[in-house]
């Protein structure tokens, strides 16, 4: 009869105590939900522990052993002791360099002493075999730069203070490390470290664009037979052409067969753009919402889809939209997303 009765607070911590699973990990912060009273749920917690069979990492943090046929009881996984923690502290961390160049696969020893950084300040983690430390840096990193990339600058950082010239494998994996994500998202994100670590970013970034004609020019340029705008004659009146590598940007993962021999026409015309390459008509919409997009910052009310005389298929273009998202900041996307939405391909 009493159990429609709430169950007492101690019960309550009792009951997400009996849910960890062996190698899992706690923070009585995360038990804050079952009281407005925080002081009590955190003497509970301490309290009732290790009736349940938990042990304390530290203060907080409390953990179910995994008792190994072979080993006996082992500490719990590093990941969940770094899931738990940030939700202890409300911090934000990624690895050093040293365990960032590791874990990347840049270099082959693990480092002597496990180091993450944080925008908090948290003592060692003894996890039995190996400790975990924490070194409080500038939060500006981690809220300006994406996790995943902060972990690759963090990384190259350390190689480039470790020795003159990285080796040629460690370049071509960073090259292509850094190639996920835009150009000026590498830029704004290198810009919060010394001008010295700059240019040895902007040096991997650098990747010569074969020079071909797209943007509005492409489409003004028969693919297929079929053109898909209709400004060819004031294209060829003024004679200037949008042409990557040269006076426009490329949208970063270009394909060669992206691109098309469009040397009949430019000799039909008697053009010389230093290129007889041009972009296919999605690759030219992608060129053309990158740079209006990402280098401007700019919706690119100019272009609508409605507007074009080449019938593309509403799903290529939503691909092109979705390869885009992989490289976009909030702010991008938020942009990128509405010009989607507006031009009905949502």
């Amino acid at each position: 009869m009493f159990s429609g009765l709430p169950m007492s607070l101690a019960n309550q911590v009792r009951e997400q105590f009996k849910r960890l699973p062996a190698g899992g990990v706690i923070a009585s912060r995360t038990l804050h939900q079952l009281s407005a009273d925080t002081q009590q749920v955190d003497k509970a917690a301490s309290r009732l522990y290790k009736t349940q069979g938990l042990c304390k990492l530290r203060n907080g943090l409390f953990y179910k052993p995994y008792k190994s046929q072979f080993f006996g009881e082992l500490p719990p996984q590093e990941k969940e002791v770094l899931r738990s923690i940030k939700a202890q502290y409300d911090a934000k961390i990624t690895p050093s360099g040293a365990l960032a160049a590791y874990e990347l696969g840049l270099c082959a020893n693990l480092p002597d002493s496990i180091i993450y950084e944080s925008d908090k300040r948290i003592g060692p983690v003894d996890l039995g075999n190996h400790k975990l430390y924490f070194r409080k840096i500038d939060g500006n990193k981690f809220y300006r730069i994406q996790g995943p990339l902060l972990t690759t600058l963090n990384a190259l950082e350390f190689l480039c203070r470790e020795s003159q010239a990285l080796t040629p494998m460690q370049a071509k994996r960073l090259k292509r490390l850094l190639s996920r994500y835009a150009p000026k998202q590498i830029t704004e994100a290198a810009a919060l470290w010394p001008r010295w670590f700059q240019h040895k970013v902007q040096a991997l970034c650098k990747t010569p664009v074969r020079p071909y004609i797209t943007g509005l020019s492409a489409l003004n340029i028969p693919y297929q037979g079929k053109q898909a705008d209709w400004h060819q004659m004031g294209m060829l009146d003024s004679n200037k052409f949008l042409v990557a590598g040269q006076n426009y940007e490329s949208a970063p993962g270009k394909l060669n067969d992206e691109l098309f021999d469009c040397s009949g026409f430019l000799s039909k015309h008697n053009i010389d753009v230093g290129t007889t390459l041009c972009a296919r008509p999605i690759r030219a919409v992608k060129d053309i919402l990158y740079t209006s997009i990402f280098n401007k910052g700019q919706y690119p009310g100019f272009f609508r889809l409605d507007q074009l005389m080449l019938d593309m298929p509403a799903a290529d273009i939503q691909t092109a939209v979705i390869d885009l998202l992989l490289y976009a900041d909030d702010k991008q996307k938020k942009i990128l997303l509405t010009w989607a939405k507006d031009n009905e391909l949502d």
